[in-house]
């Protein structure tokens, strides 16, 4: 059973992990400090170090916990959609999610991993600490899913995890467009055409088989 001091360590954690997500957001992954974290969360300097020792470990557990939120997203409309939707409709769904007004705060997620993949380009001792690290999903293994269950039978293992990094790859490239939002029905249309690309790589490696 959990204690009170633990449920309360609990929240405080939370609280602090959910401040750094928005401050990388809003100012960036350099502006980032114990003071700015504490500060947004509503605690003392000292409990961002209580609870995780380092400013090097908060940004790791704020990378893990971005992954979880976005994953738990993408994992509701699938299981609501996969029984009657294409995989375009499926990935189309996907798409407008992310840029829907009253999901604004996972354009705050998508802006936070952009950061984390950018500065792990330059700085090897940053990827080592974000990326090496074991976590049991990411919201990229969806789309394997999501081809698996549409195509497995078509396409090898090596097809759907190529198709996979393709996606991954559109929606790095996407990643800008969505944060800013400047022409929302421009965006939509060029992601149904990269969804209408994909689906004819898709066919295109059914018919070597």
């Amino acid at each position: 059973m959990i204690d009170g001091r633990e449920k309360k360590g609990n929240k405080t954690k939370e609280a602090l992990l959910n401040a750094t997500i928005s401050l990388i957001a809003e100012n960036g992954i350099e502006a980032l400090s114990a003071s700015s974290v504490a500060k947004r969360a509503n605690v003392s300097k000292a409990s961002v170090f209580h609870h995780f020792g380092s400013m090097e470990t908060i940004q790791q557990e704020a990378f893990i916990l971005s992954d979880i939120l976005m994953n738990e997203a993408l994992e509701q409309i699938y299981n609501e959609s996969k029984e009657t939707d294409s995989f375009s409709d499926i990935m189309l769904k996907y798409f407008l999610f992310f840029i829907d007004e009253k999901n604004k705060e996972y354009l705050h997620l998508i802006n936070v991993q952009l950061q984390f993949v950018v500065k792990s380009s330059y700085d090897k001792e940053f990827d080592e600490l974000i990326f090496n690290q074991d976590r049991d999903k990411t919201p990229f293994d969806l789309f394997e899913v999501l081809l698996n269950d549409f195509y497995g039978d078509q396409l090898t293992p090596s097809d759907i995890e190529l198709i996979n990094d393709l996606i991954v790859t559109y929606l790095n490239g996407f990643a800008t467009f969505l944060i800013s939002l400047e022409d929302r029905e421009w965006i939509i249309s060029l992601w149904k055409e990269q969804i209408k690309m994909t689906e004819i790589y898709i066919q295109s490696l059914i018919d070597k088989k």
